[in-house]
């Protein structure tokens, strides 16, 4: 038995998408938009938009399914002309969302904005030796004495009181 496909008669918008360490920005590419709905909880974006015009009206409707949880309450947005932009704050921050929505599949219409990629640098910093004696040096220590446990004292389990070192 085969399914009839799905039709539906809304529209779906073009997005792109990119994120920080602490937010996941959305831009949702309608032009000339008036009025819309938009409501986010935990990992769900709605939004609507009814485009009116003398010949047709065209509505666009837009559910996601969040890769990562957002704090709803601090979600900002606003409409720039070409564009309207979404400001989610992650739930985890400094986590990077591998895509924007659950699903795995390539959504046709969801893209990641190419103007916003960073280059990370990763670069590895020598270790400096010399900075115990630095330190030592700039604050006029003359010996660091090690914390050696006396016999008494070998047991793991015991409390080591830190007060008598400071």
């Amino acid at each position: 038995m085969t399914c009839p496909e799905l039709v539906s008669n809304y529209s779906r918008p073009t997005i792109k998408w990119h994120q920080t360490d602490l937010t996941v920005v959305i831009c949702i590419q309608l032009t000339d938009v008036s009025d819309y709905y938009l409501r986010v909880e935990g990992t769900c974006l709605q939004f609507r938009y009814i485009q009116i015009t003398k010949t047709n009206d065209k509505e666009y409707y837009l559910i996601l399914h969040l890769f990562g949880a957002v704090i709803a309450e601090k979600t900002v947005h606003k409409n720039v002309g070409r564009e309207i932009k979404i400001y989610l704050v992650k739930g985890l921050k400094w986590y990077s969302w591998l895509r924007l929505i659950k699903s795995k599949e390539k959504h046709p219409l969801i893209s990641y904005n190419l103007e916003h990629i960073r280059e990370t640098d990763h670069v590895e910093k020598p270790f400096d030796i010399g900075r115990f004696e630095r330190y030592k040096r700039e604050h006029n220590i003359q010996n660091i004495m090690p914390v050696v446990p006396s016999s008494d004292e070998e047991s793991e389990d015991e409390e080591v009181d830190f007060s008598h070192f400071g």
